[in-house]
């Protein structure tokens, strides 16, 4: 019997991802979540602009690195990163450490569970 899944996740992980009508897919929690924890730490493999296809626009795929040097080196983030959506109001913080490569995502306020985790991208949006 093949059984359909609506979401992933990693076993015993407390955050997963789902289909979201209209936004392609969206980062969720499985429990309550305190205002500042830690909900993930994600690596990342940075790049120089160079490298990055000209025919692409990096936005949504790769984001700017190093505040001081914008649009000269962008981070492809990995882990659950790349599939947080955009929200005028957040419920998440991303906060890099450009010397580990890691973008660590914090909690701004008490996230109830199932609720969809999203940041404000900082740029105007596109769609």
């Amino acid at each position: 019997m093949t059984r359909k899944r609506n979401s992933y996740g990693l076993k015993g992980a407390h955050i997963i991802w789902k289909a979201v009508p209209t936004k392609g897919r969206g980062v969720f929690t499985t429990r309550n979540i305190k205002k500042g924890e830690i909900i993930e730490v994600s690596p990342v493999v940075t790049m120089k602009s160079k490298n990055v296809p000209k025919d692409e626009a990096p936005d949504g795929w790769v984001l700017d690195w190093d505040e001081n040097n914008r649009n000269k080196k962008y981070a492809l983030g990995l882990g659950y990163l790349m599939l947080y959506n955009h929200s005028a109001k957040p419920n998440i913080r991303l906060e890099s450490d450009l010397e580990k490569n890691l973008i660590t995502v914090f909690a701004l306020r008490n996230i109830k569970a199932g609720e969809e985790l999203a940041w404000n991208y900082g740029v105007e949006v596109w769609f």
